[in-house]
């Protein structure tokens, strides 16, 4: 079988996904990260607690709810008037 031979920039390539990883990593743990961490928190999957507190959103909801009744009334009451 003839040998696949690659180009100097294919080289590169390969030598690239293989080695920053690595270093990456290395340099992570050098100053005191870590590495899979920051990777997650790159992309959005770090395991932060999303949890929301329902009571909390319904009784602002509720607030917001009779301040736009009381709006609602004094602008029917205006109107209505005139």
């Amino acid at each position: 079988m003839p040998r696949t031979k690659l180009t100097g920039f294919s080289r590169l390539l390969i030598f690239l996904l293989i080695a920053l990883p690595i270093v990456y990593a290395g340099a992570a743990y050098y100053n005191g990260e870590d590495p899979v961490a920051n990777v997650k928190g790159w992309l959005g999957m770090d395991e932060t607690d999303t949890r929301v507190d329902y009571e909390s959103v319904q009784e602002g909801l509720r607030e917001e709810n009779d301040r736009l009744r009381q709006e609602l009334a004094r602008c029917q009451a205006g109107t209505t008037g005139s």
